[in-house]
């Protein structure tokens, strides 16, 4: 299966913070003006028309990113919980605990060893979910997927987090009987 990740566009954060959101509900927030653009001129980018459809994460930043790739590119859309992003805890309600937080990063920069268990969910947690998500596209032989730095991080196995609207082509075996996925970078 050829993939086409598009981390989604910049969000407007200080949106949903200046009217008091917390956790989760922070998700809600759009893209600003330079990430809709952001979207906008990737949607010409000649690789992407070779796809025969679009998944995406349901929170806001991807939701609106995909939506935008959809109507760009005249591409169905499918839209997919588990291509969220990394769950800094896994309370969806609770307040984000910024010293969690901060111990977490460290795991999922190689600085630091994971406590057992961690509260938080690890890369191979994330990777584990979207992969069950795109085994459910198999049909399809090349999708473009929106969504966030740390959950194509988790699959491709990047150094370094994504930029906005970056799209990183890469190749994956579904069919692989080995541990874990069996992945391919293109450049």
């Amino acid at each position: 299966m050829n993939l086409l990740f598009v981390r989604h566009g910049e969000a407007d954060w200080a949106l949903v913070e200046s009217r008091g959101a917390r956790g989760w509900a922070k998700d809600f927030a759009p893209l600003t003006q330079l990430g809709r653009l952001q979207i906008d001129t990737i949607a010409r980018d000649y690789r992407l028309k070779e796809a025969e459809a679009i998944l995406c994460s349901t929170f806001t930043r991807a939701l609106e990113s995909g939506a935008r790739l959809s109507r760009a590119l005249n591409k169905p859309l499918y839209v997919e919980h588990d291509l969220h992003e990394w769950l800094p805890q896994k309370d969806p309600l609770a307040d984000y605990d910024e010293r969690m937080l901060a111990e977490a990063k460290k795991t999922l920069s190689g600085t630091a060893p994971p406590p057992e268990p961690a509260p938080w969910e690890s890369l191979d947690e994330v990777r584990d979910r979207v992969l069950g998500v795109l085994r459910r596209y198999k049909r399809f032989n090349t999708l473009i997927v929106v969504t966030h730095g740390v959950v194509i991080g988790s699959l491709i196995g990047v150094d370094r987090l994504v930029d906005h609207a970056e799209i990183v082509p890469f190749s994956l075996d579904l069919d692989e009987e080995a541990p874990g996925p069996a992945v391919e970078s293109r450049p």
